[in-house]
């Protein structure tokens, strides 16, 4: 077996072993609560200040495309990820379910042979977390720049993503890991996603539960009762 097909297989058994590994509740994962080796990477994290910005994608191909491009840079990979959820919770929920199955880990996906990517989310998993955000879509609008005193509102030619902090690291096995924090204009506090590099040099997302928890509502919500 050559070095890529070790490697291959050594990030296969580790992605098989992080589906088959005891996680917290969907419940409280929505809370915020991290999973053992997610608080060990979050821990590492270096602060930082970085703004990422670009236009909205809503072409899926387009989105293939330039995601292939910038797939070296777990932060891109982040952003992409916004992007997917965004389509998903506010514009076309296919289109952004296919973009997401791009950036996904194949082994926390379903295999679906209509989708172009040959998978689809799993609903009691990834799929419970976009869901979640779709029923409030504040959530992924915090992340480029919505905020309660601004309704929320987002500048889709114009997203704008703000990192605070980022680790990356290798495995006790080498696979390369890593941990980038975002701001969130609705949190008190930052929200970590947790990456592995694939064979290919990509960034595939292993864990954004975090990434769906809850933000402030806006003044008009507030008085609303």
């Amino acid at each position: 077996m050559g070095l890529l097909g070790r490697i291959g297989h050594i990030i296969k058994r580790e992605v098989e072993e992080a589906v088959e590994r005891k996680l917290c509740s969907i419940e409280d994962r929505l809370k915020g609560k991290l999973d053992e080796w997610e608080q060990g990477l979050y821990k590492k994290v270096t602060k930082m200040n970085k703004h990422v910005n670009g236009k909205l994608i809503t072409d899926f191909n387009e989105f293939k495309t330039e995601w292939e491009k910038n797939a070296g840079d777990p932060i891109q990979s982040v952003f992409f990820l916004a992007m997917a959820s965004y389509n998903y919770v506010l514009l076309d929920k296919k289109v952004g379910e296919n973009m997401a199955t791009i950036i996904l880990a194949k082994t926390f996906l379903l295999k679906n042979s209509s989708s172009p990517t040959g998978f689809k989310v799993n609903p009691k998993g990834d799929g419970y977390l976009l869901e979640h955000m779709r029923e409030t879509p504040r959530i992924v609008k915090s992340y480029f720049g919505g905020t309660p005193e601004n309704d929320y509102e987002v500048d889709t030619e114009n997203l704008d993503m703000l990192v605070v902090g980022k680790y990356e690291g290798k495995t006790d096995r080498g696979i390369p890991e890593a941990c980038i924090t975002i701001d969130s204009g609705g949190k008190d506090f930052d929200t970590p996603l947790f990456l592995r590099r694939n064979d290919q040099g990509q960034w595939k997302m292993f864990g954004f539960s975090s990434f769906a928890t809850g933000v402030q509502e806006t003044k008009k919500e507030l008085g609303d009762f």
